[in-house]
Formats: C-alpha cells, structure tokens, sequence
C-alpha cells in the first residue's frame, strides 16, 4: 500500500500556514477527506531549518508527516540535525538518506530545489496522503496558491523508517 506525500511550495512561511490552516478546515467539511497531520517546512532568520505540524498528533498518522519532514529537514541541513517537537531527536545519517532517495523517490535536484526555495524565504506545505485523496489535496493546494510535487512513499518504507528512528532514539 502506498501514501503520497503532497508537497506545495508557497511564497512565504504565513502564506504556508494560511493555507496548512485552510485545508484543516476543508477537511473538517468534509467527513470523506481525514489525512491527519499537516507540516510546514521554513528556514528561520538564522537560516536554521524549522518543521512544524498542524492537525491531530495520533501516531499513525501524525508521525508519519512529522517523520517525513524531520528526514527532509535533517537531508537539507546537511546531515544530521536536531529537530525536536518534529521527530523528536537525532536521525542517523544513513536513514535519512535511504528514506529519501528511495522510500520518497526524492532526487538530489528534487532536494536542491527545495533548498533554493526554503533559501529564497518560500516554505513547503507537507501533507502525507492516501493516494486516493492526491489529487483532490494537490488541487485543494493549488487553488491557495501552491506550487505542488508528489512523491509516492510505501508504507513499509515509512515503518522502516520509524522503526530505525525508534530504535536510534528518536
């Protein structure tokens, strides 16, 4: 089985978390769509990379975006990072960087270009999904002015990772 990790890319960390906060409420509307946590991906003025999520914190979903966005964020600062109240503690370096390459699908360019995104003051909405409700989550993103990529992520690729996570002491 696979999810879909949505990620849309808006002008600014408010304008994120305008729209993170727009598509909780569409969600709430809609008792057919439930896709849990949402994330928002920013550098800070110390150019620190910072995630945060909004939206239920139940393990199986809430951890899953958090996890996504702590590897990414750890990936784009470099190595190895501290991000706590995301994942909660230090990842090892070789998971972050299976994870991403082969359980997102996620390039060295896909990375680059969000980097140069999250450099230029843009940030990221992150929202982890069942794949039937990809699309209507890209376009619900879209509409609030995101500029959308998907990658699709198995769900034993997300229990890999937890569990390495876990098992490092994050």
């Amino acid at each position: 089985m696979y999810k879909q990790l949505v990620l849309a890319i808006f002008p600014s960390e408010t304008a994120a978390d305008q729209a993170a906060g727009e598509l909780k409420g569409w969600e709430k509307a809609n008792d057919e769509i439930k896709r849990g946590a949402i994330g928002v991906l920013v550098k800070d003025n110390n150019g620190k990379i910072k995630a945060h999520k909004l939206g239920t914190r139940e393990a199986t979903r809430g951890a899953g975006v958090g996890l996504v966005l702590g590897i990414i964020a750890t990936v784009l600062s470099g190595g190895l990072a501290l991000l706590a109240g995301v994942v909660g503690g230090i990842i090892v370096g070789g998971l972050v960087g299976s994870f991403v390459h082969r359980g997102l699908g996620m390039s060295d360019e896909d990375l680059r270009l969000l980097g140069e995104h999250l450099d230029a003051g843009r940030a990221a909405v992150a929202v982890l999904v069942p794949e039937k409700e990809a699309a209507t989550t890209s376009a619900e993103l879209k509409k609030l002015g995101g500029d959308i990529t998907t990658y699709q992520v198995s769900e034993e690729a997300l229990q890999q990772a937890a569990e390495a996570a876990k098992g490092a002491g994050v």
